[in-house]
């Protein structure tokens, strides 16, 4: 892999078989490719575009971001509300829903888009 041109092993690193898993452990491998998968190059941008395609609307093409803290910044967002929302029954079970009920949700720290698309999944899951 080292030996390929650039280019070549960015299109090989930006295919959808892998996962964020199998690039963080292919930059892990050596100084070649951990360059080649740099947190604000092409092949973070391109594992955030494949998980999360309708989250891509709110950033510009000028904007400087780290794809990959984006991407660890959605992921978590998503095992938050996840637990969030699997604690509703037990908690709203009854009738009364206290004022502070959903607080949990309005202190998450992350980008209200990143939970709004999480909640969109979890609606559009198949079985529930």
């Amino acid at each position: 892999l080292t030996d390929l041109p650039g280019e070549l092993l960015e299109l090989i690193l930006c295919c959808d078989v892998l996962g964020a898993a199998d690039i963080g452990r292919v930059s892990c491998t050596c100084r070649r490719l951990r360059e080649a998968c740099q947190p604000r190059g092409k092949v973070w941008r391109e594992r955030f575009r494949l998980r999360w395609p309708s989250l891509l609307k709110y950033y510009s093409h000028s904007d400087s971001v780290i794809w990959l803290e984006e991407y660890k910044a959605r992921h978590n967002a998503g095992l938050e509300a996840q637990r969030i929302v699997a604690s509703f029954s037990k908690r709203f079970f009854s009738e009364h829903v206290p004022c502070d009920g959903f607080s949990d949700i309005e202190t998450l720290g992350c980008p209200s888009h990143f939970f709004e698309d999480e909640l969109m999944c979890i609606l559009n899951m198949e079985g529930r």
